[in-house]
Formats: C-alpha cells, sequence, structure tokens
C-alpha cells in the first residue's frame, strides 16, 4: 500500500450512496473503552510500552516464553528512533490483516495510522486525519476499511463534533457516515453482519454534574448503523442506575445489581437478542462491579463487597472479590489466584488467549528507566511494569497457579 495523507480540510466528505456493499469478516478490533497498548496474534502478544522516553513495542512469543522489543538488531540499543521497536508519538496498537496497526498523535503533524509489519519491519504510513481532530475511540474493521468515531474539530463553531467516519486503507481516503448527536457521548461497541452498534450516554437534566446522583441518572441507548442502507435506528435504551453494561465481541452485558445476575445479549443482523440470565453472583450488596473481559466463553468481573470495619466503627469499606461467569450454562465461580506487591494484594488476571492458553498478569516489578531531562542531562527513574505469564484455561479456571512465566 502507498503512504497518502488526507487533505486538510475540517470536514470529511459524506460518503456517496452506492450499490449495497457487503462486508466480510466485519468485527470490532479494539475494545469499546478505545485503542488499547496491547494486541494478541495465535502466536504472541504486542504491548506498546509508553513508560519511557519513546513508544517502544515488546512483543511475547508463546511458543519461548520470551519478552524482547521488536527489533532484530542485535547491536542495537532499542532508544532512539533508528530502532525498528521505537515509533514516536505511538498511542495505542491494533492487529489488523496479518500486519499491526499503530495509531499516533499529533504531537508533531496530523493523527496517523502506521501499518508494520509482525517483525517490526516495512513501516508504512497509510492515512492522516485532520491535524485537529481525536480518535482515541473504538475501532472496527473489514478487510481494507476501518470504522471509529472521531471528535471532528469545526474551528467555525471552536468545538469538537463527533461523527462517525469510514477509513478506506486501500486508498487512504477518509469519509464522514453521520454526525452524531453533540449533547453525548459516543462509543462503538459492537458489529453484526453489514452493522455497526453504537452506544450514546446522555446525563440526565436537573442533576449535579459530577455527582453520584448524575451519574446513576446516565441514560445510555443503543444503537444499530447499517452500513448498506446508510440509517441508525435505536434498539434498547436503560439507566446507569438500572444495569451496568459491557460488550465483548458479538455479546452485551448487562450487570442487575437488584439480583445480582448477568444478563447475557447476543447481537445479530436482526438486533439484539437475550440468550442467557447467569446464576446470582453471592453477594448480595455490591457497590461497584469491573469487567475485565471475555475468555474461553466466561466472563471475568471484580466485584466490591461492602463490609464493616471494626477500625472505620461504622464506614463502609469494599472487599474485592474475582468471578467468572460461563456464558454457555450462567454458571458462577469464584477465582482466588492472586499475588502480593508492597504489602498490597491484587488479583491475577488475564489479558489473552491463544488455543485453550491464557497470558495472565501475575505480579508486577520495578524497572529502572533512562531519559533525557529538559537541559539534555540523562536521568533515571523507577517505574512498575507487568510481569506476565501463560497459563491453561483449566487451571486458571480451576484456581490452581500453574504458571509458566514470561521472561
Amino acid at each position: 500500500m502507498a503512504s497518502t495523507v488526507n487533505n486538510s480540510s475540517e470536514t470529511y466528505p459524506e460518503v456517496e450512496p452506492t450499490e449495497p456493499i457487503l462486508y466480510h469478516d466485519l468485527k470490532m478490533l479494539t475494545s469499546s473503552m478505545g485503542i488499547g497498548t496491547t494486541c494478541n496474534t495465535k502466536t504472541g502478544f504486542y504491548e506498546l510500552d509508553l513508560s519511557g522516553a519513546l513508544p517502544t513495542l515488546f512483543y511475547i512469543d508463546y511458543a519461548t516464553h520470551q519478552k524482547l522489543p521488536l527489533c532484530s538488531r542485535p547491536e542495537c540499543q532499542h532508544n532512539d528512533e533508528t530502532c525498528n521497536a521505537v515509533i514516536p508519538n505511538a498511542i495505542g496498537v491494533v492487529n489488523f490483516q496479518q500486519h499491526l496497526l499503530v495509531f499516533c498523535s499529533a504531537i508533531e503533524g496530523n493523527p496517523s495510522i502506521l501499518q508494520i509489519g509482525y517483525d517490526g519491519n516495512d513501516r508504512v504510513t497509510l492515512v492522516e486525519l485532520n491535524s485537529a481532530d481525536r480518535y482515541d475511540r473504538a475501532f472496527a474493521g473489514d478487510q481494507n476499511v476501518l470504522f471509529t468515531i472521531v471528535e471532528a474539530y469545526s474551528s467555525e463553531l471552536n468545538v469538537q463534533t463527533p461523527q462517525l467516519i469510514q477509513i478506506d486503507l486501500a486508498q487512504g481516503s477518509i469519509q464522514k457516515l453521520t454526525q452524531l448527536d453533540s449533547s453525548k457521548s459516543w462509543f462503538l461497541v459492537g458489529t453484526a453482519d453489514n452493522t455497526l452498534i453504537l452506544k450514546s450516554i446522555e446525563v440526565t437534566q436537573n442533576k449535579n454534574p459530577g455527582s453520584h446522583e448524575a451519574y446513576l441518572s446516565q441514560k445510555h441507548e443503543l444503537f444499530f448503523y447499517d452500513l448498506q442502507l446508510q440509517e441508525m435506528t435505536p434498539q434498547r435504551s436503560w439507566m446507569q442506575e438500572e444495569v451496568v453494561d459491557a460488550s465483548y465481541g458479538d455479546y452485551l452485558f448487562f450487570y442487575i445489581p437488584s439480583k445480582g445476575t448477568f444478563e447475557v445479549n447476543r447481537f445479530d443482523g436482526a438486533g439484539l437478542t437475550t440468550v442467557l440470565q447467569s446464576q446470582p453472583i453471592p453477594i448480595p450488596d455490591s457497590s461497584s462491579l469491573y469487567f475485565l473481559g471475555l475468555y474461553d466463553d466466561r466472563l471475568v468481573v471484580q466485584v466490591g463487597e461492602k463490609i464493616e470495619s471494626e477500625s472505620s466503627g461504622s464506614a463502609a469499606n469494599v472487599k474485592w472479590r474475582q468471578f467468572a461467569v460461563d456464558i454457555s450454562d450462567g454458571s458462577v465461580i469464584e477465582l482466588h489466584l492472586s499475588y502480593t506487591y508492597a504489602g498490597v494484594t491484587d488479583f491475577v488476571v488475564p489479558v489473552a488467549e491463544s488455543d485453550g492458553v491464557l497470558l495472565v498478569k501475575c505480579g508486577v516489578q520495578e524497572k529502572m528507566m533512562t531519559a533525557e531531562g529538559p537541559d539534555g542531562t540523562i536521568q533515571q527513574y523507577p517505574t512498575v511494569v507487568p510481569v506476565y505469564a501463560t497459563i491453561s484455561s483449566t487451571n486458571y479456571f480451576s484456581n490452581n497457579a500453574q504458571y509458566t512465566k514470561i521472561q
């Protein structure tokens, strides 16, 4: 593919009505929360390290259990732009069509999307966005086309407005699919056939902005955008106080605090279908819940249980517990694998999976980083980096700590 650059106009051209396009393998490329600093392949895991002076790509090889900079030059120090692993201004990475897509910010020039080989070579700039646009949200893709929501800047109004856009990587072109309501926050959360699934969040009026009351009063609404008809239709709405939601792949999950259960919904071309209600989690009063991901058809979550502490009198503390919900039968198991660092205990959590094996974060360790200070002197400072390991899915969900640590 040739390097191409988008024009500098503030408004992307709208998609012209065309013959219906059938998209193949349309799927989410990132989580619904946006571009991440890690991505997975069948043979290994890529991590964009942003803790140093320059963003650096690392590769974890599942076969050798080694983590190395994505650079094959033995003499390289991996500390400047001559290194294949160093990508200035990089903010995220995605696995796409047997390549890596690296997203770069607009610290210098326009925001851009690079294509890089799995070995770190063959770096090509595929497309550039308008200089003032923000594009850190979720991406979906189909072979040569990406879909995302950008906050497009208008100098005439001096505001950022949300737009759903498509990026043709083969042509290096960007087109606007539709303008979105700027009074809401928008998220791309899933795909189904030739459909993009969007969620909006709107704060109910007459509530104190930023208050817990305002948070609980947020209205969420789900929309399907038909790429063939270029039409968006509402599907379902709910309030934050009623459910907590998250989407992974073809699934949308609702946690219902009043029942302590999960509702499993599936996206398809016909809409949103409820396929399962889980068993209740054994916490009668759970004030907080975090979705960690879907691994081996099990939804992993952390739930905060309110407890009374003798030292704090009547004040309620929160004890965290970790569970897995099997989306095939709704059964729930508690997960106990943990590690301790600096006197604090935390859970072992999955970050990727491949052929029945999970890559998990099983600890943290201190690492000394080197950076150039404002006066040009070289400075060192400590930072904390994750410790990874592989474990079979069976062992992980059986609370059996049979790890092989990544070196």
